[in-house]
């Protein structure tokens, strides 16, 4: 669940963006994995589920540890960015400011360090990328 104040809005990177509601500084919290609001689905999970399940997975989840993570909240719209303000923590739990983030930026995540290999998802979902 996010930590800070946000918001979403169209983004100049891709569609919708996350954007930051005040200032943050450098090693804030950002999101951390709080279930029952944010899920984590196996690839048994995601055999069952309908074509229209499937696809929003695909456009909004990331993969993590052989499962997919769904944030419950509008983290979902954080966008990619191969020069990211926010990272992971080394347990991957939490996302963190890389560096103080201005209010009104778009708060972003470079997706090929924060997230594992689709493979355990291979001929059942697809991950939908830029």
């Amino acid at each position: 669940m996010l930590r800070v104040k946000t918001y979403i809005a169209q983004s100049g990177i891709h569609g919708t963006g996350l954007f930051a509601g005040a200032p943050i500084a450098k090693g804030a919290v950002i999101w951390g994995f709080d279930p029952p609001l944010d899920q984590r689905f196996t690839p048994d999970d995601v055999k069952q589920m309908s074509p229209p399940m499937k696809a929003f997975l695909s456009r909004y989840a990331y993969s993590d540890r052989g499962t997919l993570v769904l944030c419950g909240d509008h983290a979902r719209f954080m966008n990619h960015s191969p020069q990211p303000n926010c990272g992971n923590d080394p347990t991957r739990q939490f996302t963190l400011a890389l560096r103080d983030i201005a209010e009104g930026e778009e708060l972003t995540d470079n997706y090929a360090t924060m997230e594992d290999s689709w493979e355990p998802f291979a001929g059942i979902i697809e991950p939908e990328r830029m």
